[in-house]
């Protein structure tokens, strides 16, 4: 069904792309998740931390080229996207680099992660049958990159963020009429 475009909130490209980056590397919702996960069970926190924001910005990523519905527009918007993610991801690993090296010696590539847990994630998603829900592939394999592969609490804890980060694309997208 075509959505009513005149009641849609109009914005250019590039405003699309500047919301949905904004959207994927907020904080809050990763946040109260982390608040939610019981006190008392072993886990590593930051790690923790760290997957989940990596896993939301791959779920807003792989939702724009889901729930774009124009094949130019899918295009131009993930390649806008991913390029901020790519500065965003540089960035951090100026940061972090500059910081860990004088302590671990290592340099950290952030956007070589993401791209590595992508083929992660897309590589499970593969191994969903086409009427399944990708929560029940990406929730494991959340938990499994963690190192917690048997915590029910992280499993469901990947599987809320991906829900949510797809969720917010779709909402989003929706409510736009990209000019």
């Amino acid at each position: 069904m075509k959505k009513n475009e005149s009641y849609l909130k109009k914005v250019s490209i590039e405003k699309a792309s500047e919301d949905l980056f904004d959207f994927a590397i907020d904080r809050s919702d990763i946040k109260q998740i982390l608040q939610n996960l019981p006190a008392d069970i072993k886990i590593n926190r930051v790690s923790i931390e760290y997957e989940i924001q990596l896993l939301k910005i791959l779920a807003v990523g792989w939702s724009i080229s889901f729930f774009a519905n124009q094949i130019s527009l899918k295009k131009e918007l993930s390649e806008l996207f991913w390029n901020a993610v790519q500065n965003f991801s540089q960035n951090i690993s100026m940061l972090s680099s500059s910081s860990s090296s004088s302590s671990t010696g290592k340099e950290i590539n952030y956007f070589n992660t993401l791209k590595e847990r992508l083929d992660t994630y897309l590589n499970a998603l593969t191994l969903v049958s086409d009427n399944s829900d990708p929560m029940v592939s990406i929730g494991p394999k959340f938990a499994e990159i963690c190192g917690s592969e048997n915590n029910a609490h992280i499993i469901l804890s990947g599987a809320k963020v991906f829900n949510f980060s797809v969720g917010g694309v779709k909402n989003y997208l929706e409510s736009i009429h990209i000019e």
